[in-house]
């Protein structure tokens, strides 16, 4: 967990008995997240579904990789318009 998310390995220390509540993020994206700290892949669908989320959380805790996947899958996905560009820049 430490190389993949550092600053979620910091939440989490050895010999902690309690819980940690995560707020801020929903509980199917925590569990994508977790799913590919530990070696899993998320599959392009979920990450489209999910782009901005997962790119919350991803950068929450330190996660480039999964980060950088889903803001790809977002990018694709994303249809500039006159409409919606400041938006999509300032995102």
């Amino acid at each position: 967990l430490r190389l993949n998310a550092p600053s979620l390995a910091d939440m989490c220390r050895p010999g902690d008995k309690g819980s940690m509540p995560i707020i801020g993020v929903e509980p199917e994206v925590f569990k994508m997240v977790l799913y590919f700290c530990y070696g899993g892949a998320i599959k392009d669908e979920e990450l489209a579904a999910n782009a901005k989320a997962i790119i919350e959380a991803a950068d929450r805790f330190g996660i480039v990789s999964l980060k950088l996947q889903a803001e790809a899958v977002l990018t694709e996905q994303t249809e500039i318009t006159v409409d919606n560009m400041l938006h999509n820049l300032l995102y």
